[in-house]
This record gives structure tokens, C-alpha cells and sequence, in this order.
């Protein structure tokens, strides 16, 4: 590849938000770019050796054991029931017909196979193996395990590279869930591959996919290295995270050839999807930021993939057990059937959890279900889709933060500090691995509103306000808790910048976006939950002395704070945010604009003291939080910034408080993943 080509491109990225360069510019130069990195013989020998090592793993006998109805197997189970104990013993339902995978297992190595089970009542059970009958017979009420020989005696079993357990029963229902098809009871499948028997032939296509996972890689980390320094560097750069990304894939082979095989196409997602954010932030950089040096610029579609990447590489991991991901995904599909008016009008998706004991209504808004369900459309997993699609809602309030500093008199060093810091909020991980995906995309559109408030504050146009009420008018209705904390947040700064410019207008515009909102929220969706609410708030007022709605903190106040101290997983950031505001106004002057923003920063971070308050007797704790991660980061950025202008020592100090913050939240982040998320 000449080097005046890769010039070229690297160039036309430099120029990527000046008028000159248009989007087909940008789209070419990408792939100049790609076919740069490309064409360049050690990455494809690294690849021939990644490829070497794992058929290599694949060497190593594996025995599986596969605990059904635990977290652990959540990749592995398909046709079956939710997760039940019997005397402690953990298993599922079948379907009337059940699978077990063991994907990417490897052919041609004999094994046994243990499976035991209970088909709750006298009936006949059939056990395929690969496609081979192994038992098929009347069998009684009553645990019982089996253990299967797959050897050359079953050549069409033995050389699948996929193995596949699978399960049939007649149709069972209980009396107590009579519309609910059951076959048997399955508790464990334990998978023994023989210690000698020749050569593991590999399964192919995780062998494709963990190849191109190692190229994405490579060109993932080069492209985000494009343009900041030479070409030889960035291909060093991309081949040591190729390296690293087939050493690793190398090991978890070895240690398990089907949890590779199960994760191969999530690592191709995740990098492609990658790749396509670090083009598309970077495109929005150059065209929103012009003002901002080009490394600012190129370091905020860094954070803004990193934290995509972070969010939806552990979210959407097969393995991966997402707590309120099956809730939320019943009301989805439920509506996909058709059935809307279960979720619109009062019913089950407004009850409050049990564990509160009250007999309350809350008006919880359908708006995610209605968002989401298009993704229906879509060729893949809607689960999946939904997971995608969420994460990078989320990730986009990266480009936000930065701005946001920006907005408050920040520089361009601590608007990157401030992106870098919202892409790994500990708190975030916490969201995510809940899986509260109403509430995430609730503080999504929150953020969105204020952004919004600040653009149509400094440009007044009468059709910007009217679409600003239509906005906060959707915010309102995503959830009941975001609807109380909007108008409060900006029932706050009419007032306070009625009284800091001594300025009319601008407050009475934001009292009628209000007005015009909740007028389009309670004709929208909440008139209809004021009767049943007023008729079933009564049970606010005597509720249950076990009941999970009262005091909750027999300690006191600093039980809620420690509380509160582990549920956020980490403090530093709201330290960091803490000394940003007050690094923000130790600095006097500026525009009204700058003014503006400040305050509004105030008052959103300040919600969290007042519901804290409220969460002293009433559990709100993981409906509040979430809200003020962007602000936290936004401050928290002006501070971080602040530590490390000073000097070598302070920027050391900026890197090591970062540094703990990111090791924090990633640390939080993988063992709830390692662990299922229980």
C-alpha cells in the first residue's frame, strides 16, 4: 500500500467535520484505511498461529457439567421451563421437547454422557444424542440418572462437532399451570470426553469466527490509533491487541471448548459493532465539535466505544444472566402478540413488587415495550436486539458529558475526562446488570431533556420550544419517577434562573413546556391511572408491618448511607463530582449560558440528597441513582481535569483516581457476569 494512499486517508479523516469533507469522503477513507492495515503480512501470520493454537486446545479432554436450573445454564438450555428446587435440588420443566447444547464440543473423541432426570409422573422418555435414540422407554415418578457411551459403535453421534442432548416426553400440564406444556424434570448433564482417542476434530465454525475475531481486533484497535500516529505504530498497536485477543481465546478454549464455541459469534458482534461505533463517533466528533483539538475529538469516540463495548460485551454475553431481562422481555413479547391493552391500561405491569406488601397501583409506563417491540423486524434474537439497542442509548450520553463540560466553562482536556469517566460508571454496571432496561432508557430520555433545555435556552426559536415539550412530554411518560423528578429539576431552574439574570422569559417558556407536557402525558397515558392510584394509595397509609415499603433502615441514617455507599459500588465518583462543583464555582464570570448550566448541574445533582430522604421509609433507591451518573461524570471530569493540569505529580494523581474508578466498576462488572448476576 503506497504510503501517500494511507496518507491520503488519514488526511481526509483530519478534515472529517470541516465543510469540504462530506460523508462519502469519510466512508472511502475508511477503507483506504482498512485495506492499510490489512495488507500487511504479520497480522495474517498471527492469524494462522491463533488458528494453530486453538485446534491445539481443542487437544485438551474436557468434562462438562452442566448444572440445569442454576445461572450456569443459561447458554445451554433451549425448550425449557423457568428455574425450580426440589429439596434443594435445582432443575427445570422440559418442554415436550427439550435441548441441551454443548456447542463446539469437537468430533471423533469418544465420551459418556450422564443425564439425570424426572418426568414427574409415569410416562415414556425418549434421549437423543446427535441425532441417535439412546433411550427411549417407560420410565416412573422419581429422579434417576442414565450414563450413555458415545464411541465408534455410533459414528454419526460420535463425529458431530456440536454435541445436542435432547429430550421427549407426552404433554404434561400441572394444575397449577394448566396452560404451561411440560415433559420432563432435568437436573444435570454431565459431558466426560475420553482422556486418549485420537485426534479432536475442531468445530469449524467457531474456528471462522475466533479467526475473525482476532482480525477485528487488530483493526479495531489500528483504526482507533488512525491519524495520531505513524502507520507502523498503529498496526503495532492493533497487532498487540490481536495478540492478546488470541492468547485469550487460546486459554478459554482450553479451558472449555463450548463456552468458546457459545461466545465466538458475541465476540464478532460486539468488535464489529465496535468498530462501527469508534467510525460513526468519530464522524460525530469532527462534526459537532469543531472547535475541540482533533485529539480531544479522536478521544471521545474512544470513550464513546469503550463504553458500548463494555456495556453490550458483558450484557449480551450468552452466559450471562441479566436479572430482570426475562420480566421485561415477557411484557415485550406479550405485546408483540398483539395484547397492548394488557400493558396500556391498569393491570399486572403497574403492580408494585410483593416484597413491598402493599396493595398500590403505580402508573409504569409501556413506552419501552412500544419503543423497542420494531426490533421484532429485525433477522435476529429479539433479546439480543434489545440488549444492542439499549447499550447504545446508554453509550451515547458519552458525546453528552462532553459537550456538557464544555457547557459549564470546561476544556476540552476535561470534557474528554468527563466522557472517559461516564463510559466506566461503576453505577452504569449496576443498571445494566439489573437489567432495568425501563429505567435506563427513562434516564436516557432525562438526559436528553436537559441537554435539550440548554440548546433551545441559547438559540430561541418558537418551534425548538414547542419540540422541547414534546420531548419532556415522552420523558414524562417513560417513568413515574423520572416524571417526579423532571418537574421538580425544572420546576428548580425556572426559578433559580428567573433569579440569577433577572431574565422572565426563559423561565415562563420552560413553566409552559411543563404545563404542555403533563397535558400530553395525562391525556396520553397517565389519566387513566388517576382513579385506580387515589383508590389503592390507601394502602400507603396502613401498610404491613413486615412489609418492605417501610422503614427499611432500623439503623438509621448511616445504615441508609453505607447502604446507599455499596449500592452505588463506588464513591469516588461523586467525590470527583463534588469537587468539580466546587472547582466550577470558585471560578467567577462567564456568559448566561454558562450560568445557566451550571445551576441546572446543581439542581441535577442535588435530587439525589432529597430522594435519599424519601428512600429513609420508602424503598426508592434503584429508581433514583441511575438519573444522576451524568452529571456525576460531568463535574467529576472538570475535577479530574483540575488534579491533573498541574503538573507531572498531578497528572499522575488524575490518572491513578481514573485509574481506581475504572478498576472499581470493571471489577463490579465481571463478577456479577462470573457469577450469573445473582
Amino acid at each position: 500500500m503506497p504510503s501517500s494512499s494511507y496518507s491520503r486517508a488519514t488526511h481526509a479523516l483530519a478534515i472529517g467535520g470541516n465543510k469540504g469533507a462530506g460523508l462519502r469522503a469519510t466512508l472511502l477513507s475508511e477503507l483506504t484505511l482498512a485495506r492499510a492495515l490489512l495488507l500487511w503480512l504479520p497480522v495474517w501470520l498471527l492469524l494462522a498461529l491463533t488458528l494453530a493454537g486453538l485446534v491445539a486446545a481443542y487437544q485438551v479432554p474436557r468434562s462438562y457439567a452442566i448444572a440445569v436450573g442454576t445461572p450456569q445454564d443459561e447458554a445451554f438450555v433451549r425448550n425449557f421451563h423457568g428455574r425450580l428446587s426440589d429439596n434443594g435440588r435445582p432443575y427445570r420443566w422440559s418442554d415436550v421437547y427439550g435441548y441441551l447444547f454443548f456447542p463446539g464440543l469437537g468430533g471423533s473423541r469418544p465420551f459418556t454422557a450422564t443425564v439425570e432426570l424426572d418426568p414427574g409422573r409415569t410416562a415414556p422418555v425418549t434421549v437423543i444424542i446427535n441425532g441417535v435414540t439412546f433411550l427411549d422407554r417407560q420410565l416412573a415418578a422419581g429422579w434417576q440418572s442414565f450414563t450413555f457411551r458415545v464411541d465408534a459403535q455410533y459414528p454419526s453421534a460420535l463425529q458431530s462437532r456440536d454435541t445436542v442432548v435432547e429430550l421427549r416426553a407426552p404433554d404434561y400440564r400441572a394444575e397449577e399451570l394448566p396452560t404451561e406444556p411440560k415433559g420432563v424434570k432435568l437436573s444435570t448433564v454431565v459431558i466426560e470426553q475420553d482422556a486418549t482417542g485420537g485426534f479432536v476434530v475442531p468445530a469449524y465454525a467457531t474456528l471462522a469466527l475466533l479467526g475473525l475475531g482476532t482480525l477485528l481486533s487488530y483493526l479495531l484497535v489500528g483504526r482507533a490509533f488512525a491519524g495520531a500516529t505513524a502507520v507502523a505504530r498503529m498496526r503495532g498497536w492493533g497487532l498487540l491487541a490481536a495478540a492478546l485477543f488470541g492468547a485469550g481465546i487460546i486459554s478459554l478454549t482450553a479451558a472449555s471448548h463450548i463456552d468458546a464455541s457459545a461466545d465466538a459469534m458475541h465476540f464478532v458482534i460486539t468488535l464489529v459493532s465496535m468498530l462501527l461505533m469508534l467510525v460513526i463517533g468519530e464522524y460525530l466528533a469532527w462534526r459537532w465539535f469543531p472547535r475541540s483539538g482533533v485529539t480531544q475529538r479522536r478521544l471521545l469516540a474512544v470513550a464513546f466505544t469503550a463504553a458500548f463495548g463494555l456495556r453490550y460485551g458483558g450484557m449480551a454475553l450468552p452466559q450471562s444472566l441479566i436479572i430482570d431481562m426475562p420480566y421485561h422481555m415477557k411484557w415485550l413479547n406479550q405485546l408483540l402478540t398483539g395484547d397492548w391493552q394488557s400493558l396500556y391500561f391498569p393491570g399486572g405491569l403497574s403492580e408494585v413488587p410483593r416484597e413491598w406488601g402493599l396493595n398500590l397501583l403505580i402508573p409504569k409506563s409501556p413506552l419501552f415495550y412500544f419503543a423497542f417491540s420494531p426490533l421484532a423486524l429485525l433477522p435476529f434474537d429479539l433479546t439480543t436486539s434489545a440488549k444492542w439497542l439499549i447499550c447504545l442509548l446508554d453509550a451515547t450520553l458519552v458525546l453528552s458529558a462532553f459537550w456538557l463540560v464544555l457547557r459549564v466553562g470546561g476544556s476540552d482536556r476535561g470534557a474528554v475526562a468527563g466522557a472517559a469517566l461516564y463510559s466506566i460508571m461503576p453505577l452504569a454496571f449496576r443498571a445494566f446488570a439489573y437489567g432495568i432496561l425501563p429505567t435506563i432508557l427513562a434516564q436516557w430520555l432525562a438526559a436528553l431533556v436537559f441537554t435539550a433545555l440548554l440548546l433551545v435556552d441559547h438559540r430561541w426559536r418558537r418551534w425548538r420550544w414547542g419540540g422541547f415539550a414534546v420531548l419532556l412530554a415522552l420523558a414524562l411518560v417513560a417513568f413515574p419517577t423520572v416524571a417526579l423528578f423532571l418537574t421538580m429539576a425544572l420546576l428548580a431552574v425556572a426559578v433559580v434562573w428567573r433569579l440569577t439574570d433577572k431574565e422572565p422569559r426563559t423561565s415562563v417558556r420552560i413553566m409552559a413546556a411543563l404545563v404542555a407536557a403533563w397535558a400530553l402525558a395525562l391525556v396520553s397515558y397517565y389519566g387513566l391511572y388517576i382513579s385506580p392510584v387515589l383508590a389503592s394509595a390507601a394502602a400507603l397509609l396502613t401498610p404491613k408491618p413486615e412489609g418492605g415499603a417501610t422503614v427499611r433502615w432500623p439503623g438509621g441514617f448511616p445504615e441508609l448511607l453505607a447502604g446507599t455507599a455499596t449500592y452505588v459500588v463506588s464513591v469516588l465518583p461523586a467525590l470527583l463530582g463534588l469537587t468539580g462543583l466546587i472547582l466550577l464555582f470558585a471560578r467567577r464570570g462567564g456568559s448566561k449560558e454558562r450560568s445557566h448550566a451550571l445551576w441546572l448541574l446543581v439542581i441535577w445533582l442535588a435530587i439525589a440528597p432529597i430522594f435519599m430522604i424519601v428512600n429513609y421509609r420508602v424503598d426508592m433507591i434503584g429508581k433514583h441513582l441511575f438519573f444522576v451518573m451524568l452529571p456525576v461524570a460531568v463535574a467529576g471530569g472538570v475535577a479530574l481535569w483540575g488534579l491533573g493540569r498541574r503538573g507531572r505529580w498531578s497528572m499522575a494523581l488524575m490518572t491513578l483516581a481514573f485509574a481506581t474508578v475504572a478498576w472499581q466498576g470493571l471489577v463490579f462488572w465481571i463478577e456479577r457476569l462470573t457469577g450469573a448476576s445473582v
